[in-house]
């Protein structure tokens, strides 16, 4: 059963594929008190009552990050950070994905991957190169709107259609409004996780670091199995030394993935860790850490995993987070 608490509404409704903020709706409106009514998991519903007592059904539903989108269903709001880097994670599992800027969550979408036969690669990729109007060499010229290209052998994000399930041939389907939008504000070298996992992450603040100067952010991957770091920009690999393993590193199981933001910290954007224990218990050779050092700027990603790095993609993006 739901219950009523009256409030100043801060949130997102539905507008048509999109999202409003539920504040647009107040403009104008005299003497509206808005009510939300929490309904269950079903998300939340708005709905308002004029000064005279009658009710003025709005009806919508106020979708929580916890609840699954519909096809075709997306919000965007840039204005919660207006400028830093821009990171995309993907979730397979609840087909969505999420859009950060600076750390702040400022999209999210229903998405189609990969069906089967056809799976969407999972791991950490860089955006190879950008096409806003481009068609597929490989499936009868098929339109791909807005495509960000995440591999060399045909995995992209791209506009197209969303039925609520992976139907891809391995490329990530976004509402064309959202992909439109999402073209926007991303540039070459960003960063697009895809993963299996269906819990949708949080970036949380970490610690000061870094230093370089210009030219396209890169990734930083560490692997605890093999013992090495690997370091890549605009998708291939520039660099690669040993690593020394200690303390609780030797324990960790799973994945890790921070991104270093325009406010010169690292966000912890999946898993667990904090940098300060990276930096103590996995350390490069010195003269391989002023290297590390100097690719680091707004928009660098680091991963931290416990399986083995591998070459992989002929040395293009798909081999950023090399897992086996």
């Amino acid at each position: 059963m739901g219950f009523e608490i009256s409030v100043a509404v801060v949130g997102e409704m539905r507008d048509g594929g999109g999202m409003k903020d539920v504040n647009e709706l107040k403009t104008g409106v005299l003497g509206v008190v808005w009510r939300v009514v929490l309904a269950g998991m079903g998300g939340v519903v708005v709905s308002g009552c004029g000064a005279g007592g009658g009710m003025t059904p709005m009806g919508a539903v106020v979708p929580s990050i916890y609840s699954r989108m519909r096809p075709q269903q997306y919000t965007w709001h840039p204005e919660r950070a207006t400028a830093g880097p821009v990171l995309v994670f993907v979730s397979i599992p609840r087909q969505e994905a999420v859009v950060y800027r600076n750390g702040v969550r400022i999209g999210r979408a229903a998405v189609s991957t990969g069906k089967d036969g056809h799976a969407t690669p999972t791991g950490v990729f860089q955006i190879l190169e950008k096409d806003v109007d481009h068609h597929s060499k490989t499936y009868g010229n098929a339109p791909m709107p807005y495509m960000e290209r995440l591999t060399w052998d045909g995995v992209a994000l791209h506009a197209g259609f969303n039925p609520g399930h992976p139907a891809s041939h391995g490329c990530v389907r976004m509402p064309e409004p959202f992909a439109r939008e999402l073209y926007g504000v991303t540039k070459r070298g960003g960063t697009v996780i895809i993963s299996n996992s269906a819990k949708l992450p949080t970036m949380t603040v970490g610690v000061a670091g870094g230093g370089g100067g210009g030219g396209s952010p890169g990734a930083i991957v560490m692997s605890t199995a093999t013992r090495n770091v690997v370091v890549y920009q605009n998708g291939k690999e520039t660099g690669r030394s040993s690593l020394t393993v200690s303390g609780g590193m030797e324990r960790f199981r799973g994945e890790s993935v921070f991104l270093y933001g325009s406010d010169g910290v690292w966000h912890r954007v999946e898993g667990g860790g904090r940098v300060e224990d990276l930096r103590a218990m996995m350390v490069p050779p010195a003269s391989f850490a002023g290297k590390m050092k100097a690719v680091i700027r707004p928009g660098t990603t680091m991963v931290v995993t416990s399986e083995p790095l591998v070459t992989g993609g002929g040395g293009t993006s798909r081999g950023v987070m090399g897992v086996r």
